[in-house]
Order: C-alpha cells, then structure tokens, then sequence
C-alpha cells in the first residue's frame, strides 16, 4: 500500500470531517440568525465538499487496480481546492475567518482553520509528489 494514497486519504476524510464539523452547526447551517437562503448554501456548499471527497477516495481506492496518475492528481486537486479559497476570500472586504474573534481554537496565534487551509493542500502536494516517486 502506497503512503501517497493514505496521506491523500487522510486530507479527503480530514476535510469531510473537518467541515462537517465547522458547518453542521448552530455557528452556520443551523444558525437562527442567519438568513434561511444562507444557511441553505452553506449547506450545500457543505454537501458539495463532502461529495468531492468522497470522489477523491473513490479515485485512491478503485477496487481491482492501483490508482492511475490522473487518479491520484485529481484526487489530491480535489482535497486541496476545498481549502485554498480560504486565502483569496480573505480578501474580500468586510470577510473575516470567524464572527467573534477569538472564538476560534488557535495555534500558534493563527486561527484553526487557516492552519488547516494551509496544512491539508500542503499534504496534497506531499502525497501527490510521494505517488510520482512510486511510494
């Protein structure tokens, strides 16, 4: 078994439940200050990252073959482009990363869930650049 599919594995798994967790809740999708037309995008917004995901581990994981080159690529773009949009949204005036701040768990003074934006499309490119080297 190839290190590169479980590191890839493990950044499709880690975004469906890191999302889950962030979304799922009443700080968004079940939010009663939010607006229902918001709550119903984010929920989508949700569904549609988690079913990447699950196409991600479908492509790593093909019953009957070892995963294709294409496979892998798209697996590890799918996981990494459900993170890097945090960055240019960033950008957007008035956006912020959290509602209240300081609310966020952090580490090393950088809210979580920069740290992950950044940590999961990083072990992307590790695991698609382990594939390439046949591990």
């Amino acid at each position: 078994m190839r290190i590169s599919r479980l590191i890839l594995s493990g950044a499709a798994i880690g975004t469906i439940i890191g999302t889950g967790r962030a979304d799922l809740n009443d700080t968004h999708v079940l939010n009663p200050a939010w607006p229902p037309h918001a709550r119903f995008h984010n929920a989508a917004g949700w569904g549609t990252i988690a079913g990447s995901q699950i196409l991600a581990l479908w492509l790593l994981w093909q019953p009957g073959r070892k995963a294709p080159d294409t496979a892998v690529s798209t697996a590890a773009l799918l996981s990494a482009m459900a993170w890097l949009p945090f960055f240019p949204a960033l950008a957007v005036s008035g956006a912020d990363v959290e509602d209240e701040p300081g609310r966020l768990r952090r580490v090393a003074g950088i809210p979580v869930n920069l740290v992950a934006a950044a940590l999961i499309p990083a072990s992307c490119a590790l695991g698609y650049l382990l594939h390439r080297r046949g591990q």
